[in-house]
């Protein structure tokens, strides 16, 4: 993997985790921050 591509993924984390950081503040409901967190877990994997 070269270093351009270890920069670029980094970014991609770094503004996923941004994204569902949002999403899990915007929302008041446990069912959706549930979901949310679940989306999240089975895209790390």
């Amino acid at each position: 993997m070269s270093m351009i591509d270890r920069i670029r993924n980094h970014r991609n984390a770094a503004r996923r985790a941004r994204a569902i950081e949002r999403a899990l503040r915007s929302t008041n409901s446990p069912a959706v921050r549930n979901e949310i967190l679940a989306i999240a877990q089975r895209q790390y994997r």
